[in-house]
């Protein structure tokens, strides 16, 4: 299994600033996004510490509804 840290830096019309997020993926998954460096390491860690102990680690889980 590969695990890894994407950082994407874009510029929010909304905020009028430049954004930083963070995705944590496990093979194809992304299981977790954070807005700052030092969160993603941990986040990274604990995601990868539970494949290697055989626990995996819901991260945000939500109902959606529309109207």
């Amino acid at each position: 299994m590969k695990f890894k840290i994407e950082k994407e830096t874009r510029w929010d019309i909304n905020k009028m600033d430049i954004v930083t997020k963070y995705y944590i993926w496990a093979g194809t998954k992304c299981l977790a996004s954070v807005d700052n460096e030092e969160e993603a390491l941990v986040v990274y860690d604990k995601i990868k510490s539970s494949y290697i102990d055989g626990d995996t680690v819901v991260i945000k889980e939500e109902d959606v509804e529309f109207e």
